[in-house]
């Protein structure tokens, strides 16, 4: 959520994730070996920005994964830590969206408020980057790709500068245990959306 998700707003369940600085395997194909795996890869660039590539399989179609992820309104309701999520405005394929929620470090904690400009391009991508608040830097993209008849890849990638001040190596472990969280919560969302669906079918075909 971003999002639906935003990757600074989560904690961190580590039972079910793998992140890494240099993966072994390409982030596709670990995604579709491991399932339930999320494969991240985190690079340092110029100027303090930290590039950020994850991806997930999720057992659901595309249609359904962009249905939740895009659900603006309700991120808040199933996402950790994060306080409000809001639709402000609809252009068709440009939303604009409001986000708060709580960013921790051991001791700190600051209380985050961003809006972003969200391209969808329907059902294979979403690009997005920041009007305004509490980032310098924020913006990426959400890449869904069909796997077999009922599956997804969902590849999330980000360019991310906070405008507060923190170590590096402090901000990229919270930020990589955050997303893994974001992503975990968005696939058990999606997957219990389609459920519902694969119950109904199987209930109408009875």
């Amino acid at each position: 959520m971003i999002l639906a998700v935003l990757p600074l707003y989560f904690s961190y369940p580590p039972h079910l994730c793998k992140a890494a600085s240099a993966p072994q395997v390409q982030p596709y194909e670990a995604a579709i070996e491991y399932k339930k795996i999320i494969v991240m890869t985190l690079t340092k660039m110029p100027d303090g920005v930290t590039g950020m590539k994850s991806t997930v399989y999720i057992d659901a179609p595309p249609v359904v994964v962009w249905k939740v992820l895009t659900d603006y309104n309700n991120l808040k309701r199933y996402i950790p830590r994060m306080i409000e999520s809001d639709l402000v405005e609809d252009k068709g394929r440009l939303k604009v969206i409001n986000l708060t929620g709580v960013f921790k470090i051991f001791l700190f904690k600051k209380t985050i408020h961003i809006s972003i400009n969200m391209h969808e391009s329907y059902p294979s991508r979403i690009d997005y980057e920041k009007i305004s608040g509490d980032f310098e830097v924020y913006r990426g993209s959400w890449i869904f790709q069909m796997y077999s008849s009922e599956g997804t890849i969902l590849t999330y990638e980000s360019e991310i500068k906070p405008s507060f001040a923190a170590p590096d190596f402090i901000f990229q472990s919270t930020l990589k245990s955050d997303m893994i969280t974001g992503l975990t919560a968005l696939k058990t969302e999606a997957e219990r959306v389609q459920n519902i669906e694969r119950e109904k079918t199987a209930g109408i075909k009875r």
